[in-house]
């Protein structure tokens, strides 16, 4: 409830305009509130007033603020037909219900970066995740390769060493043959000589020794050596077995692996947008950019970090057994398991290969 002096307007503008008020005359509200702040300002609280805002349109000085339309108003301007229906206040006011207002929103906006920050850390933290899921994917398709090149070395390495040796003793053997075959030709070839002479000779000559010399022709028997050893025979049968063996695992092993890559291959196609496939084509075009690199980032398998040991050949080239699980949030935690695909193959045919010739 406001209480005003009215009479002493009234003479305020009677002794100004020389004219009387009437007595119904309205009360400007907005005006009231100005003059009692201006009367309840004191004078230690008065402050260097700065440039005065003046309106443009009437010269007077500014003290309202338009809520509708945004503007400063001086008094005039508040009883127009403009603004009379908007919703006026003072200056001082207006910018202490903002300051509410801005208050009100940077909080909002600080409880907004809180989110984006936090946000972000869990992003970070997804990404930096996902990285580690794949580096460490490269690391178990570097490592069982690794391991399998090893075994399939090995293998090599004995299945052609057991071939050398029985090229070794099939050599030998020949040798042997080859020496017993002429020593009897030569022995033979030196009987019928000695026959032939024989019977050139005079009947005297021809008759003496001639029932030695007979005798030793007679006595004369091919010794058939051997050719092949029948252990010799035996090894050379098994490694043949035992090649026969290992070209059929190999090969349903290489058509299971390409029939089941072509699957995969295509799954992981399907679905790329051509940007996808353009990153793609760039990925697996020849170039010097390799993107399985061939010293692993991983301290199990690849190039030790300062301080560290580097792991040993048995870890390297070990069983499936020697991966550990890594510790990890949720389902999404990458342990050292080989796809089931990959691994149910890759053991039916290490457990065919590896079985003794």
């Amino acid at each position: 409830m406001h209480h005003t002096d009215w009479g002493s307007i009234r003479q305020f503008f009677q002794f100004f305009c020389n004219s009387s008020v009437n007595k119904t005359f309205r009360p400007n509200w907005l005006l009231v509130n100005l003059v009692k702040k201006i009367q309840a300002m004191s004078a230690s609280e008065e402050q260097p007033e700065r440039d005065e805002l003046k309106c443009q349109r009437h010269g007077e000085k500014l003290h309202y603020f338009c809520e509708h339309s945004g503007n400063f108003l001086c008094v005039m301007c508040c009883e127009s037909e403009d603004h009379r229906t908007h919703n006026d206040s003072l200056i001082e006011e207006a910018a202490q219900k903002y300051q509410v207002k801005i208050q009100s929103q940077v909080e909002i906006l600080q409880q907004t970066e809180k989110e984006i920050v936090q946000k972000k850390e869990q992003g970070e933290w997804k990404i930096n995740d996902f990285m580690n899921h794949v580096n460490f994917e490269r690391i178990k398709i570097l490592g069982e390769f690794r391991h399998l090149q090893q075994v399939l070395e090995e293998e090599k390495n004995f299945l052609l060493s057991r071939l050398h040796w029985l090229e070794q003793e099939g050599t030998e053997h020949r040798k042997l043959f080859m020496a017993s075959m002429e020593l009897q030709l030569t022995t033979l070839k030196k009987l019928i000589d000695s026959l032939k002479v024989k019977q050139q000779m005079l009947p005297s000559q021809l008759l003496e020794d001639i029932r030695v010399i007979l005798h030793r022709s007679e006595e004369f028997q091919f010794l058939n050596p051997t050719l092949i050893p029948p252990h010799l025979e035996k090894k050379l049968s098994e490694a043949k077995s035992r090649h026969d063996s290992i070209t059929e695992n190999m090969k349903k092993f290489e058509d299971n692996l390409q029939a089941n890559g072509k699957k995969d291959k295509n799954r992981f196609l399907k679905g790329m947008n051509e940007k996808d496939k353009q990153n793609w084509d760039e990925t697996i075009k020849p170039g010097p950019w390799n993107p399985y690199p061939a010293t692993p980032t991983h301290a199990l398998f690849g190039a030790p970090f300062a301080g560290e040991a580097a792991p040993s050949a048995s870890l390297l080239a070990g069983s499936r057994e020697t991966y550990v699980e890594v510790p990890g949030n949720g389902a999404g935690s990458f342990g050292a398991e080989i796809t089931e695909r990959f691994k149910v193959v890759l053991s039916e045919w290490l457990k065919a290969i590896m079985v003794p010739g």
